[in-house]
Parts: C-alpha cells; structure tokens; sequence
C-alpha cells in the first residue's frame, strides 16, 4: 500500500482522537508491534542466515495492530486496524484493513446490541498467548482452510450481529448470527447471506453461537458456550467451571469438537480437548502452567491424540530507573507459534519420541509509561517430525520482542 495511504490513515486516527476528546467520548486506544529483534533461519544443508528487526506479519489471529475504542455510556464501537508489514499481500490487493471494528448502543440498560464485528473471547483462556485456547479437532487439520488453529472465540468470530444480556444478576448471555466473512474472499467482503440456499435448492445457514456466564460469588464461575460454523460445517460446545482468588486463577474447560462426515452425510463427535490453566501469585512471584490435552475419537492412524504444555516463571523486582515492574522470567513448553505447522505438537500414539518439540525461553518483561515491553531468547527443538515434514534443522533460535502502548 503507498506510503499516502497509509499517511493519511494515520492523520485519520488523529483526527478521530480529537474528535473523541472535543465531543466528551469516552476513549481508549492501543498499539502494538510484535517481531525479532534477531532470528535464524537455516535449512537442511544450508548455511545459517541471520535477519535484524524484522516485524511479524499479522496473521489471521494476531492482535490488530490499532485499535481505538470509544463509548458514551449508552453507546460506543471499536475501530480496529489490522496490516502486514511484509511483501505479501491479501486476495484483494490491501495491506491493511478495519478486521475487527463495530458499533454498538442499548436500547434498554441490561441489553447491548452489536453492528459489525461479533467475537466474544470471554470464555476462560489461558494468558500467556490469549487467542491460545484448547483445540479438540485433528492435529493435521489445524489450520485456517479445515479449522481455526486455535478455536478461541466462544460464538461467532465474523461479521454479524451480535447481543449481550444481563437482565439477571450473576448471568449474562452473549450471542450472534453473521454472514460468510474472509476465506475465498477478500477482506472486508461479503460472502453468503446468514440463510440461504444452495445449489440444489436446500436451506443452509452461516455462524452463529451462544453464551453463558454465570457468577453465583466473587470467586467461582460457571460457563457454556456452543459455536456452529454454519451448514455441513464444525460446530464446539464447551462447559467450564474457574475459580479466582487468593492468587490463585484456574479454569478446567473440555472442549468438544463436532466435524461434518461428509462420506456418511451427519455429524460427529471428532475430538475432546481437556483445556488445563493454573496460575499462582505469591509475594513477588507468577507461576503459570497450561496443559490443553486433545483425544480424537476417529481411530484413524493419521489422527493421533496429542496435547500441548507451556509453563512461566516470572519475579517482579519493582522499578528499576523508568522501567516499572521489571520482570525476568522463563517459559518453557511445547506450544509452537504457529497453528498451520504440520506436527508442532507432541503425539499420544507410538510416534510420541518422534513428535517431541520443546521451546525454552529466557526473557524480560517491564513497563515504561504506557509502553509494555517484553523480549527473550527463544530456543526451539524439533522433533523429527517436524524437521522432515519442515526441511529445517532440529535447532533454531531467535529474540523475539513485543511493545504495546496503550492509552
């Protein structure tokens, strides 16, 4: 995209601002800049190249790059800018796009409706990566064409309609419908209506999926969630219980994966992911573990049962000079970075030794102001799997780093 473009969006967000200020809106907005400061990459036989600050691209489930959100109490939206900052582009040409970005207003005090992007992340997630969330679908199918690599959003992820309700105490419903978003189509375009037909005449329907919290005390809560992808599509139901206090923040969520058999025309249960997360705070320290454990139903030798691990360590020394909260820490685990990487996960079947891919990362986290900064030392060790099916060396290593500003 021209560099004028991308100027006068700029200008935009500014004016915007402004606007929100002069006219008494509530506003907030944030950044954020992920990539390495250092990385190597090397192929099998290949001498080892070195690349310098080099930004990620945003992929499909990255955080938008901007985001401001704005409301009024009764009223308010979200604009949220998503980009690619390397030589690819999308199917329509644009390097940047508002992916993410609605408006919303309650006709009544207890009922919020939502216009544009409907996504509710609400569910228990892990925190260390937070779109993360356990996957109860195959291993091999982990990827945005079959299934999202990580399933993280509890009802619709798309462009739609959406509400939330609270008109009982301790309980709010959120759900949404929404038109075919993305895919074969460029972004920002729309695909089918929520309810149609197809080629034979047959209704089908788009996303849609409900909702529900309930919070019988200030530390234990309840939670449901069904998702359905649309006609001949997969669906997730999950259930959840998490609890939160005294330090300690901990969730046992099963995830149930429900795929379209199109050989013998229904449905299935495929898969159930037992999503594990425990976090502990004690004086100075943060302890976190999480422990997704997928068992596929389908017996077929190419769908195996895996799990995947992360674990942090983390001590708060204080204020350093202008850095506040000066963290060092180490996380350590299994989980790859990358949800359409062939094999990144440890198999429960009798490839387990071959499937072992083990990440360990020394790293610093602090703030400056409004500025959130972290960057580490990453080691990643393949498994063999991975290595043949990726044609890359058993060992690579990078510092990746994270600045996020928010205001």
């Amino acid at each position: 995209m021209k560099t004028k473009f991308k100027f006068t969006l700029c200008v935009f967000f500014v004016l915007l601002a402004a606007i929100f200020q002069v006219s008494g809106l509530t506003m907030s907005a944030r950044a954020i800049l992920t990539g390495n400061l250092v990385k190597e990459s090397q192929g099998k036989d290949e001498d080892a190249k070195y690349e310098f600050f080099k930004l990620d691209p945003k992929n499909q489930k990255d955080d938008d790059g901007l985001v401001i959100e704005f409301s009024e109490g009764s009223f308010g939206g979200r604009l949220g800018l998503w980009y690619q900052v390397n030589n690819k582009i999308q199917a329509d040409g644009a390097t940047v796009s508002f992916r993410r970005s609605n408006v919303w207003f309650k006709p009544f005090e207890t009922l919020k409706l939502t216009l544009g992007y409907v996504g509710n992340d609400q569910l228990y997630k892990e925190r260390i990566d937070d779109w993360k969330v356990g996957n109860p679908f195959s291993l091999n199918e982990r990827e945005w064409g079959a299934h999202p690599g990580y399933v993280n959003n509890s009802d619709v992820d798309d462009m739609g309609i959406g509400f939330e309700s609270r008109a009982i105490e301790g309980l709010i419903l959120t759900g949404g419908i929404a038109r075919r978003w993305g895919g074969s189509y460029g972004p920002g375009e729309f695909g089918k209506a929520f309810w149609s037909k197809d080629e034979d005449g047959d209704p089908v329907y788009g996303a849609w999926g409900l909702t529900a919290r309930y919070y019988p005390g200030n530390d234990i809560c309840f939670q449901a969630a069904y998702r359905d992808n649309g006609t001949r599509d997969w669906k997730v139901a999950r259930c959840a219980v998490g609890y939160e206090a005294n330090g300690i923040y901990a969730f046992v969520q099963p995830c149930f994966g429900i795929d379209w058999n199109g050989d013998e025309n229904k449905y299935e249960l495929s898969g159930i992911c037992f999503d594990l997360y425990g976090e502990y705070k004690f004086d100075a320290w943060t302890i976190l573990a999480h422990v997704p454990v997928t068992v596929r139903l389908t017996d077929k030798d190419d769908d195996p049962s895996y799990l995947e691990a992360s674990c942090q360590v983390k001590y708060n020394l204080g204020k350093i000079g202008n850095m506040d909260d000066f963290s060092p820490n180490i996380r350590f685990g299994s989980q790859v970075h990358d949800g359409d990487n062939l094999y990144p996960y440890i198999q429960l079947s009798d490839d387990f030794s071959d499937s072992l891919n083990f990440d360990i990362t020394p790293g610093l986290e602090f703030k400056v102001g409004s500025c959130e900064v972290s960057f580490g030392f990453e080691m990643m060790f393949h498994s063999k799997l991975y290595t043949d099916a990726k044609l890359t060396n058993d060992f690579e290593w990078k510092v990746p780093f994270t600045t996020e500003i928010k205001l």
